[in-house]
C-alpha cells in the first residue's frame, strides 16, 4: 500500500464489492480500505487457499495514479474462522518509489468461511517492510456476486425510470463501470514499475478490441527497439533482456487509427508473473514500464 496514496474510486464505496470464484478455493474481494486519518483506497483482494495456506495478490488504489499490486501469503484455520494475511512484496506499483515507501497490509479477523460468500471486514496493521508502524485502519469487502446483481437491477432501473432522459440512460451503466475497474491502463507520461527476479521479459502486444490502424514505437532505455509497428489481432512477442538493475519500456503513439485513442494491450511477462495492461493514448503520447530487478 502506498503510504500517501489516497484515493479511491467512489463506486466502490457505493456499492462495496467483492467476486467469489468457484475455481477450487480461489476468492476474489473489492472494496475499500478506510486510514486512521478517514481516507479511502479501493482495494481488491485475490486469495488462494490450499490446506488452510493462503496465497494471491492485492491490488491498491486501482485504476488511480498509485495503483500498487502486492503478493499475499497468510493461513486460514477453519476450527476458529480465523482468516490472517499479510502482504509481502510489490508486483508492480504506478507509485514513485524508494525503500521506505510502502506501507504492508496485516490482517488477522474471524470470517464464517473462507469459501462462502461472506464479507471480509475488520481492522489492519500497516507495517514497513522492517516491520516498523506505519498508518493502521479497516478493511470493508464485499462479494462481487452480490454487487454485480446489484448493478444489474441498479442499471435496469435506471433504462425504466422515465425522470432520465434517454440520452443519459444510453451512456450509464453500473455494471460496465465496474468492468472497466478490472483493467490496468496506462495512461500517458504514467510509469509502472515492475520488480522481477528473472533474466528477462517477455512482451505480448496486440489489439484486443478492433483492429483500426493504431501504430506504436517501442523504446528500450530510450533506444528504438520496434519501429511503426501495426497493432493487430496477431500478438508481437518480445524478449527484453534484463542486463542492469533498471531498464524502461517505453511505448509511443503514432497516430489514433480510425478509432481514437491508441489502444495496445500489452502483456508483461517473466518467470512468476503475468501482467495485464491497456494502452490509451494520443498522438505522439508516451507512456512507460520499469523492471526493476530484485534479489
Amino acid at each position: 500500500m502506498p503510504k500517501k496514496s489516497t484515493s479511491f474510486i467512489l463506486i466502490l464505496t457505493l456499492l462495496l464489492f467483492n467476486k467469489t470464484i468457484y475455481a477450487q478455493n480461489e476468492q476474489e474481494y473489492l472494496g475499500v480500505i478506510k486510514l486512521n486519518d478517514s481516507s479511502f483506497i479501493s482495494y481488491r483482494l485475490n486469495l488462494f487457499e490450499n490446506n488452510n495456506l493462503i496465497s494471491g495478490y492485492s491490488i491498491t488504489d486501482i485504476g488511480g495514479d498509485h495503483e500498487t499490486k502486492s503478493n499475499i501469503t497468510g493461513t486460514y484455520n477453519n476450527k476458529t474462522n480465523m482468516l490472517s494475511f499479510k502482504e509481502i512484496g510489490i508486483i508492480y506499483t504506478k507509485s514513485e518509489i524508494s525503500d521506505y515507501d510502502f506501507c504492508y497490509i496485516h490482517f488477522e479477523g474471524k470470517v464464517l468461511n473462507v469459501n462462502s460468500k461472506k464479507n471480509i471486514e475488520g481492522e489492519f496493521r500497516g507495517l514497513y517492510s522492517d516491520g516498523s508502524t506505519c498508518i493502521d485502519g479497516e478493511i470493508k469487502l464485499k462479494n462481487i456476486e452480490k454487487i454485480e446483481k446489484k448493478a444489474g437491477k441498479i442499471d435496469k432501473v435506471i433504462q425504466k425510470s422515465k425522470r432520465i432522459d434517454n440520452t443519459i440512460k444510453s451512456t450509464v451503466s453500473v455494471a460496465q463501470t465496474l468492468d472497466t475497474l478490472k483493467m490496468n491502463i496506462l495512461k500517458p507520461n504514467q510509469n509502472l514499475t515492475m520488480f522481477s527476479t528473472s533474466s528477462e521479459v517477455k512482451l505480448k502486444i496486440y489489439d484486443a478490441g478492433k483492429v483500426d490502424g493504431d501504430k506504436i514505437n517501442i523504446y528500450i532505455n530510450d533506444t528504438i527497439f520496434l519501429r511503426n509497428f501495426v497493432v493487430n489481432k496477431k500478438i508481437k512477442q518480445l524478449t527484453i533482456p534484463l542486463k542492469s538493475k533498471s531498464t524502461t519500456v517505453q511505448v509511443e503513439a503514432l497516430n489514433i487509427g480510425t478509432i481514437s485513442p491508441n489502444t495496445a494491450k500489452i502483456e508483461i511477462i517473466d518467470d512468476e508473473n503475468n501482467i495485464n495492461t491497456l494502452t490509451r493514448l494520443k498522438t505522439r503520447e508516451k507512456t512507460s514500464i520499469t523492471i526493476v530487478k530484485s534479489n
